[in-house]
């Protein structure tokens, strides 16, 4: 782990990234922190591309495709189980994705490529400029690229551009939406690659034979729950934030964290009881940028919480001897959506 991350981690407030920059809050503290990495070497043939720059004309625009994208996922999540899949299959001939969950389950949708980012010189490619594709499999790219040119819009009509990724987002959302598209799925490919496909599902969605109609109230309490718990687990991590000098009172906190999670937990191991304290702290509201819960095709519910900066928290809630707990957190979660900005 990088050394400045180490000490963050640990409630080192004066740890920065050399070469990054951190944003603070009005009491001082780290809410986010940011370093560029890239595993490219510096030299003479590294490729240079264009930088993508935001354009501001085009921030409302921007804006509107990234709330669409984000009710998009919400919508994919909630009827379809996406998020869930195990693994993928992208046949570029026929243009079929396929997603592979648990127990046999697929879903296939039609899907087209809008382009490639390379974390190793942090370039991304638009599939209409890609030689190696074929036309077909690159509209929803190319009528992109005609909004770029109808609009004045660089980003949308320039080949390969260095990005921020933060700032590739809302070219993806406003691709798809542009192209008529379903949603946006993020295939990684040889581990590191992104290739980002249009999707577009041309049948409605069927539950599995197992599952129950969708109970709204039953979500509802699921997310009442994790509510709950976040709002009693959020004090201590602030306490020990603002007393973390004092003997004695680490041990203090855990135990109150332990009885917490006893309360709203149920697991017959130890594996997700609390044995840190963070700040800022993963229970904090404010630190949540997308909140939603959505049912579980085995049973019982997810609720989700995107991070505004990093990450998210998706904890399983299931009924228990008549009453909902929380009875997994789950980390490889939703790694074919892309969360971008709502606020553009």
């Amino acid at each position: 782990m990088l050394e400045w991350l180490r000490k963050l981690m640990s409630g080192d407030q004066t740890a920065e990234p050399p070469a990054g920059g951190v944003e603070r809050d009005e009491q001082g503290r780290i809410t986010r922190a940011t370093q560029t990495l890239s595993l490219a070497e510096d030299g003479a043939d590294t490729p240079a591309f264009p930088a993508l720059v935001p354009d501001d004309s085009m921030a409302p625009r921007l804006r509107e495709a990234c709330d669409w994208l984000i009710g998009q996922n919400i919508r994919l999540a909630r009827e379809r189980g996406l998020g869930l899949e195990r693994s993928y299959d992208f046949d570029q001939d026929s243009g079929r994705l396929t997603l592979k969950f648990m127990r046999g389950r697929t879903i296939a949708a039609h899907a087209q490529i809008l382009g490639s980012f390379d974390p190793r010189d942090r370039s991304f490619l638009w599939a209409w400029a890609n030689p190696s594709l074929l036309p077909a499999i690159c509209e929803d790219a190319g009528r992109a690229k005609a909004e770029g040119e109808r609009l004045g819009f660089v980003a949308l009509k320039t080949p390969t551009q260095t990005v921020v990724f933060d700032d590739l987002m809302p070219l993806l959302a406003f691709a798809a939406r542009a192209g008529g598209a379903d949603g946006v799925y993020r295939a990684i490919v040889n581990g590191s690659t992104s290739v980002f496909l249009s999707l577009r599902f041309d049948e409605p969605a069927r539950k599995p034979r197992a599952a129950a109609p969708i109970d709204e109230n039953m979500l509802e309490a699921a997310h009442a729950l994790v509510t709950a718990y976040d709002a009693e687990m959020l004090p201590i991590d602030r306490e020990h934030h603002e007393r973390s000098d004092e003997d004695g009172l680490l041990r203090e906190l855990m135990a109150r964290k332990l009885a917490i999670y006893q309360r709203y937990w149920a697991r017959n191991d130890s594996y997700w009881e609390p044995s840190s304290l963070g700040w800022p702290s993963d229970h904090d509201p404010d630190m949540k940028a997308v909140c939603f819960t959505v049912p579980h095709p085995q049973g019982g519910a997810l609720d989700i919480a995107i991070g505004k900066h990093v990450g998210e928290t998706v904890y399983r809630i299931e009924p228990v001897d008549g009453a909902l707990k929380i009875t997994d957190q789950l980390l490889d979660w939703g790694a074919g959506f892309i969360w971008p900005s709502a606020s553009g």
